[in-house]
């Protein structure tokens, strides 16, 4: 529906309209879909059900992109956003929606994805709702910030790289909120060409600070002093708020180095015990980390006879609680750091029928010498590469359990197993990452022979 067309210049000085639009659908970046005159419109904050004015800001053949300017008519799920960067930061799109609004539109991308691009019937599939979070706020373990010439310190806006400030990130904790803040002011105060700065904390409470792009021989003494001093660093009570326990750099060769500190932070997952490195890759979330795993685990359906290939392994988290249950456990991961620490972890918690190994997976399949029962899958956002499709395809594992945070590249991952014979049984969307578009997702496929089906 479009009315009331006129013509005005952007931002830019290029001269686009204005428009008229009734939003119908979100898309699974989170933004608002609209039609003028059959062009599809993308519009971010405009919500469905909601009308709104709007500046037509991209042009293409068959869409375009739109700035909303005022709502005309708002819709009863929208809620004021509580964060005070929401508009100009963009990491948190749905914050203007309801919660379990967006854990119906999560579900719906996650099957829209599997339909459309993965062309599974999803009509003999078990498709769960979102398994959302009963208080969705400070929930991140991690947060990737950057520094501009001048000293500030934040996330980059979205498809930029402007900088954005914020006084209080609603996603981490309070704890690492100080801890920002703690750094900002002692870096507006020197100029270090740092590329990004990376705040980790442990469900303890404990905290690592990662410098990303400067070495130790390039941060003066004085600085280092003064994050120490502001963060209470030195201090040995275990009461006091900021418990940072170890700084970092990664110098320009992208060699690690410790500055100050213990080489590691620890966590507990699954009953499991967990070292964590500076590269170490952990899911951002940890309560529903365990609701996530704890469900591949169950789909798994491992026994003591059961061979077990877990790939794209990280730290092991995943083959770990497998090789509790298994006879044997096969893990791969290209980072050598995660490798480094899964062999550790496995020590820890005593398990000896596990074993890992460093590579590309797609180089390193071949070395596994035992056919797989079960295979794992927790591909990066790209997915799974062909040619581990390929050799996976050709051992026929009887079950396939795949978590994904991509549901465009899970969909066609699965569709190619489809074809070969494989048929997905259940479907578990997971709320990882609420308030933005993001959404995990558990796929379980058996083998049945029958192709295309």
């Amino acid at each position: 529906m479009v009315q009331n067309r006129n013509q005005q210049r952007s931002t830019k000085g290029e001269l686009h309209e204005e428009i008229e639009i009734n939003c119908l659908r979100l898309s699974s970046e989170g933004v608002g879909i609209g039609y003028d005159q059959g062009k599809a419109t993308f519009v971010a904050g405009l919500l469905p059900e909601e009308r709104g004015k709007v500046l037509v800001t991209e042009e293409k053949k068959s869409w375009q992109r739109a700035r909303l300017l005022s709502l005309e008519k708002e819709a009863d799920e929208r809620v004021e956003p509580p964060c005070r960067a929401f508009e100009v930061c963009g990491g948190c799109r749905l914050q203007h929606l309801n919660y379990a609004e967006t854990l119906k539109w999560k579900e719906r991308w996650v099957r829209d994805a599997l339909e459309r691009i993965g062309k599974i019937n999803l009509e003999k599939v078990e498709v769960f709702p979102t398994m959302g979070m009963e208080n969705p706020w400070r929930y991140r373990n991690k947060a990737r910030l950057h520094q501009t010439f001048t000293g500030e310190l934040g996330y980059y806006q979205e498809k930029t790289r402007e900088t954005v400030e914020f006084p209080d990130c609603l996603l981490i904790s309070e704890t690492m909120n100080t801890w920002v803040q703690k750094v900002r002011e002692t870096l507006k105060k020197a100029k270090l060409g740092i590329k990004s700065i990376t705040f980790r904390e442990n469900t303890k409470g404990e905290g690592m600070i990662i410098f990303d792009g400067v070495s130790r021989s390039e941060l003066p003494d004085p600085v280092l002093s003064s994050l120490k001093e502001k963060l209470n660093m030195d201090s040995t009570d275990t009461r006091m708020e900021s418990k940072i326990r170890s700084v970092w750099g990664i110098n320009s060769s992208g060699v690690p180095e410790l500055w100050w500190g213990q080489e590691f932070l620890t966590e507990k997952i699954l009953g499991l015990n967990f070292k964590l490195s500076p590269f170490a890759f952990l899911q951002v979330n940890p309560l529903q980390t365990q609701k996530l795993y704890s469900t591949a685990l169950d789909w798994a359906e491992i026994t003591k006879e059961s061979q077990v290939w877990d790939l794209y392994c990280g730290i092991g988290t995943i083959s770990l609680a497998l090789a509790q249950k298994a006879h044997k456990v096969w893990g791969i991961e290209e980072n050598p750091y995660a490798i480094s620490d899964a062999k550790i972890n496995a020590e820890i918690n005593h398990l000896d029928n596990v074993e890992f190994l460093q590579g590309k997976v797609e180089d390193v399949l071949p070395q596994i010498p035992v056919n797989p029962d079960v295979v794992v899958l927790d591909p990066p956002r790209a997915g799974v590469h062909s040619r581990v499709l390929k050799s996976l395809i050709e051992v026929k594992p009887e079950r396939i359990v795949y978590v994904s945070c991509d549901p465009g590249t899970l969909a066609r991952d699965v569709g190619v197993f489809q074809k070969e014979g494989y048929q997905v049984q259940k479907v578990q969307p997971v709320d990882m990452f609420p308030w933005t578009q993001h959404v995990e997702s558990i796929i379980m496929m058996t083998y049945c022979g029958q192709k295309d089906k």
